[in-house]
């Protein structure tokens, strides 16, 4: 039975979205009537693709100190964007074809439902544990953590195949970006807010009731819970891989040799690294007390402090007979980190890592693929994937 408290909350809802609908009945609709509600921040261990709503790529969860590969598992379908996990370790995948599966911490299908179409990002988990999944035929599906469909709903985008990117809100919902277009959903799936940004979108960012998109020419933008999105300032340079938000600021790599934090309360932006003779690509994994971890020439992980300053290299790929150098910048890389500093890292082509704290690596032999996807926590370890179907989970070594 439902408390109260809960039924206060779906009423308030109620009242929203009556006011939504009958907003939506006439071509210019006032934004500042939309009422939002604050629910909170997903309980999910990572809801979005960048991990979380700030797109910090930070595990709320601590890798394993004694990392070792446990499992290994294959899905028939492939993977078509990087996994989330729920906040009991469950994986939600989205297939190649159109489908979406839930699976156990250690690859064990659930349950799987056909969708409509591919989905066209990594799924979004909302504040209620609901899955939303949006796909290419400009479509936005709200599932049930048990795998229901509970809702249904078009969104307005003219080329539903370009880029999109999804995060969860504080209140409750969705924000949903393709291309310029930018559209904030309830958690039914219902539009209550549709803008047009200044550029591409690159990044989608939540800070409190607040919302970010920084779009690829560098122009960050806010939204407010209610009224249109509001010029912040600029990078100044191309952001081609995303953007983290912290303590205020929103962190960037621009023109791939500078990595640069713009303040959202002054437009101000101030230089955390510049590195004229690398090559510098993310997006970035960001540490709790200090700044975080960024790829080096496309074949190094770079850790630096708060200030920007390097302290540890370490290269992704293990040296060898078989390694080849001249291939590395044409292999993309991604990282995450927890809350104590370590990493976990895959490239296509290399085996998968861990760097612990210390500075000392694990590497997984046979967990190598052409095209990773990026490192999903779960509870007690890490899972890799590949597009192809491939799984390898990490856990600690048993004592």
């Amino acid at each position: 039975m439902k408390s109260p408290a809960r039924r206060l909350t779906g009423g308030a809802l109620l009242c929203s979205l009556t006011l939504c609908v009958a907003a939506s009945k006439v071509q210019a609709r006032d934004t500042n009537r939309v009422q939002v509600l604050s629910v909170g921040r997903s309980a999910a261990l990572a809801d979005s693709d960048g991990l979380d709503a700030s797109n910090s790529n930070q595990s709320r969860t601590r890798f394993p100190k004694a990392p070792e590969l446990s499992w290994r598992a294959r899905l028939p379908g492939g993977i078509g964007q990087a996994p989330v996990s729920d906040e009991a370790g469950n994986l939600i995948i989205v297939h190649t074809e159109p489908r979406l599966s839930k699976l156990d911490g250690k690859g064990r299908t659930l349950w799987s439902e056909r969708l409509p179409s591919e989905a066209s990002c990594a799924p979004a988990l909302l504040s209620d544990g609901s899955i939303l999944i949006v796909t290419r035929e400009a479509e936005a599906l709200s599932f049930s953590a048990n795998g229901a469909q509970q809702a249904r709903g078009r969104v307005p985008f003219s080329d539903p195949r370009r880029r999109t990117l999804a995060i969860a809100t504080h209140s409750g919902g969705a924000l949903i970006s393709s291309g310029s277009e930018l559209v904030e959903l309830d958690a039914r799936a219902h539009i209550v807010r549709q803008t047009q940004l200044r550029g591409n979108a690159c990044a989608l960012l939540a800070s409190g009731s607040d919302l970010i998109a920084v779009s690829d020419a560098g122009v960050v933008e806010r939204g407010h819970p209610t009224g249109d999105f509001e010029l912040v300032g600029g990078f100044g340079g191309n952001v081609n891989d995303g953007a983290a938000l912290r303590a205020g600021k929103v962190l960037a790599i621009v023109d791939t040799h500078k990595w640069l934090a713009l303040d959202l309360t002054s437009g101000r932006v101030t230089p955390l690294a510049l590195d004229a003779a690398s090559i510098l690509s993310g997006p970035a994994a960001l540490f709790e007390t200090r700044g975080g971890a960024l790829i080096v020439d496309n074949g190094f992980i770079s850790l630096r402090d708060r200030d920007g300053t390097e302290t540890l290299r370490v290269a992704i790929g293990a040296g060898g007979p078989s390694f080849d150098p001249t291939l590395r910048g044409q292999r993309a890389a991604r990282v995450i980190s927890d809350r104590a500093g370590a990493l976990a890292a895959v490239q296509a082509g290399n085996d998968a890592l861990m760097l612990a704290p210390d500075g000392s690596v694990a590497r997984f032999e046979g967990t190598s693929c052409l095209e990773p996807l990026r490192p999903t926590p779960t509870l007690g370890g890490v899972i890799f994937s590949c597009r192809s179907g491939q799984l390898f989970g990490v856990s600690g070594r048993a004592q």
